[in-house]
């Protein structure tokens, strides 16, 4: 099959969506299929990443690093490009997105499907009531736009799946994020006591909760060391509290690093996951389980599934600071074992590549 990935964003950008769209594009061509990516970025540039081609157009009226709009009359270029490649599939990420409608629109006067991926699981949840209203209406519009015209709507977790439905999608399929699996399993030295943050410093990521509890812990007693590991608007107030807390001998904060480092710190150690935003499937938490280590979260997507099936997963009972540290020091007081192998490879990126390409034929099939 030959296959156009239509979003905003790829990496070198990196992101939770972006990820997956390039282990997916990536996982496609290792079965054989012939995949196209059509972003956006600061500069126009054609590139070659495997056997992934990238073609990136300017982004335009960028919106806090994360929205960009596409030049006008892209819907009917990237429609031209999809008949020119003899395009088979579509494939969108993310509703509110520019590129997802407008990828919707080429492939629809292209006369092809397309498959949208929802990776959100909510509306936005933002204290700012310009976004909070803002980003409802673009949902409520071209949001409700993409997710009801796709062949197939997929959420990346069952809250994902579930919110798509909320805004019009048709029988909307959970297909669950996933990793690319190290090639032997962790044997390193097991250490719970190394807490881990992982995230942007940004409203609703929980850093500040995530250091309240370390600095509880400390008090408390507990002999232990942390990490905050991301970039973010709000990286120098993150510091500032840590400081303020007294925590500059219990934690280090060396804001962005490379994803050998996050996966040097989280190996063996518990990953500390205290957001309250409306995540689809975090990686994290795969990533984290994946290098030996265990997790304590808020509750999640995907993270009531995981503890399910065997995995080292302490949930707290409610999204609060004193709640945070019950499950950390549960954890810490008798650390879960690492998952097992069998476990992770359900995870894999090979498996649910697999899993896309059965959708995909599916939907050409109807």
């Amino acid at each position: 099959m030959r296959f156009a990935m239509v979003l905003n964003t790829y990496p070198p950008r990196l992101g939770g969506v972006e990820m997956h769209a390039f282990n997916l594009a990536d996982q496609l061509t290792q079965l054989g299929h012939k995949v196209w990516v059509l972003t956006l970025d600061s500069e126009r540039s054609i590139r070659q990443d495997g056997k992934v081609q990238v073609l990136t157009g300017i982004g335009h009226l960028p919106i806090a690093e994360v929205i960009s709009y596409p030049a006008l009359g892209s819907t009917n270029a990237i429609s031209r490009f999809l008949k020119a490649k003899q395009i088979d599939v579509v494939s969108t990420h993310t509703r509110f997105f520019p590129m997802s409608f407008v990828g919707a629109r080429a492939a629809q006067k292209a006369g092809l499907p397309y498959i949208h991926t929802e990776h959100g699981s909510n509306f936005v949840n933002n204290s700012n009531p310009i976004i909070a209203i803002g980003s409802r209406v673009v949902d409520l519009s071209l949001g409700r736009y993409v997710t009801t015209h796709a062949a197939q709507v997929l959420g990346v977790s069952e809250a994902a799946a579930d919110f798509a439905g909320r805004l019009g999608a048709k029988d909307p399929q959970v297909f669950y994020n996933a990793i690319n699996l190290p090639e032997t399993s962790y044997a390193g030295p097991q250490r719970p006591n190394h807490l881990v943050f992982i995230g942007r410093m940004v409203e609703g990521k929980g850093w500040e909760t995530y250091l309240r509890c370390l600095a509880q812990l400390r008090d408390a007693g507990q002999q232990l060391t942390g990490q905050m590991l991301g970039d973010g608007a709000q990286l120098q107030a993150a510091r500032d509290l840590a400081a303020k807390l007294k925590l500059d001998d219990v934690v280090d904060i060396p804001g962005r690093v490379s994803p050998a480092q996050v996966r040097q710190a989280i190996a063996g150690a518990t990953l500390v996951n205290p957001t309250v935003l409306s995540e689809g499937f975090q990686t994290t938490l795969l990533e984290a389980i994946a290098e030996g280590g265990r997790v304590v979260t808020f509750p999640v997507p995907g993270a009531q599934l995981l503890e399910a099936q065997g995995a080292p997963v302490n949930i707290t009972s409610a999204r609060t600071v004193d709640s945070l540290n019950k499950a950390v020091t549960a954890m810490l007081r008798a650390p879960k074992a690492p998952a097992s192998r069998e476990l992770l490879e359900q995870w894999s990126w090979p498996v649910r590549a697999r899993q896309y390409q059965q959708i995909a034929a599916r939907v050409l099939a109807n």
